[in-house]
């Protein structure tokens, strides 16, 4: 089976673009953005608003999280190493990942600048401006969150470059 890495963080700390990155060292690799999956949804797409996550919500990010693990799996038994892009919300996305993280072939990478630097980067990038709002109870439950098996990155200093080379360092 071939590598799967799994990058998450707060939103505006670089993700997707470092995901897609780190795919691009591979000679085959599949880039997974788990928002996009969510958002296929034509009819009925729940979102969480005002940092509130549902029930309809939650499961939505599940069923995501259960077609990104399957996406994974099959891809990667083909020889293909994937990068999935995923946030770090709701608080039990550990557990909704947890048929993921019990694979052996899978690295582990929070992306954690300090929160003022995530702040500054969603300003510059434009938004979501809602996001600022978050940043202290996201870091609260990321601050105590066990990081065992996880490669934890503060990227705060570093250029997208620098963020994917420690990345693609850390799983070599």
């Amino acid at each position: 089976m071939n590598n799967i890495i799994f990058i998450t963080g707060m939103a505006g700390v670089g993700k997707s673009t470092v995901g897609h990155l780190v795919a691009k060292h591979f000679p085959k690799s599949l880039f997974i953005q788990v928002d996009e999956l969510r958002e296929k949804m034509v009819k009925g797409y729940a979102r969480p608003e005002n940092g509130v996550f549902t029930e309809e919500v939650i499961q939505q990010f599940q069923m995501a999280r259960s077609t990104a693990i399957y996406m994974a799996r099959l891809y990667a038994n083909h020889g293909v190493d994937v990068v999935i892009d995923d946030v770090c919300v709701p608080f039990n996305f550990v557990e909704q990942y947890a048929a993921l993280f019990e694979m052996t072939s899978v690295y582990r990478v929070l992306l954690y600048p300090k929160a003022d630097i995530v702040v500054e980067r969603i300003k510059k990038r434009g938004g979501p401006l809602e996001h600022i709002n978050h940043v202290p109870t996201i870091y609260n439950f990321l601050d105590s969150m066990p990081k065992d098996s996880w490669i934890v990155l503060d990227s705060s200093d570093w250029t997208i470059e620098q963020t994917v080379n420690a990345v693609l360092s850390n799983i070599s």
